[in-house]
């Protein structure tokens, strides 16, 4: 074959080849006429709810501590709830999330409450739960006002996450600005953990004014009497304030001033008193 015969014959050639490809790339495309919009997917924790769960990407960013949402945690278990999908409340169910899920990584946990099939009972406590969460800055999802989105498939459970939005049943909204200083006040006046809800209602103020009241600038007072502020302290109610119970105080009066990021001196003085009463005044 001639030189001048070569070029017209490569160029033939060529044409050959790119319209091959093109049929090729043209059978892989799927018809406009068929194609139709994506849905974005929900977010639980880095969970997707179907059918979108296969997808290998994660969705929500994350807002809160794992140790806030471990401190929930150790709330809802000593407060009656059946923890789990979560490493440190019976490990988490493999396959039954996506791959990148906040549950594995400790995360994300499901809360449950009584036996199978006591709906009525668990909606009310589970309702109680996520204004705890609330008032940590958690994410939930939970069918509590619909089934929109990824709370169709939490009819039966509460998920909690560290995630930056929630889903009560009429999709995703942003989870409250949160904070657990109440939480600390309720364990330093030695609440049992079933009752360290974050939530600063009659009994917390009952205790922490009355750790207020028993300090020597206020006269080691005992508006709702010695047994309560023995309690506060942490020592046997036993109606008698001895050096035990002083004790106890001072070093109840330290934690106390820990909790509102004061000098943990033990000794309830101005500095302690005003930002004390800031604080009550915030939170109550």
């Amino acid at each position: 074959m001639s030189p001048a015969d070569a070029g017209p014959w490569t160029g033939r050639r060529r044409l050959a080849a790119v319209g091959a490809a093109a049929a090729l790339l043209w059978s892989l495309c799927p018809s406009p006429a068929l194609a139709g919009p994506v849905a974005a997917p929900e977010r639980e924790g880095h969970v997707m709810t179907r059918p979108e769960a296969l997808l290998p990407m994660g969705f929500g960013k994350q807002s809160s501590r794992s140790s806030t949402l471990k401190r929930y945690l150790r709330w809802a278990d000593a407060y009656g709830f059946r923890v789990s999908e979560h490493p440190s409340y019976g490990g988490v169910t493999r396959g039954a999330h996506a791959s990148r899920s906040w549950h594995y990584d400790g995360l994300a946990a499901d809360l449950n409450w009584g036996p199978p099939g006591a709906p009525a009972s668990e909606r009310t406590n589970v309702r109680f739960a996520i204004k705890v969460a609330n008032s940590l800055g958690l994410g939930v999802i939970y069918a509590r006002d619909g089934t929109v989105g990824s709370a169709a498939d939490h009819r039966s459970h509460l998920h909690v996450d560290v995630g930056s939005t929630s889903n009560y049943g009429r999709g995703l909204v942003r989870v409250p600005e949160g904070q657990r200083r109440t939480q600390s006040l309720q364990g330093a006046a030695h609440f049992p953990w079933a009752q360290r809800d974050n939530l600063w209602g009659t009994n917390t103020d009952k205790r922490l004014q009355a750790i207020r009241a028993a300090s020597r600038m206020h006269g080691t007072k005992f508006p709702y009497g010695v047994k309560l502020a023995q309690r506060a302290v942490g020592v046997t109610a036993d109606g008698k304030w001895g050096p035990k119970s002083r004790a106890a105080h001072d070093r109840t009066v330290a934690a106390v001033q820990r909790a509102i990021s004061v000098s943990p001196t033990g000794i309830w003085g101005p500095v302690t008193e005003r930002t004390y009463l800031k604080v009550r005044a915030k939170l109550r």
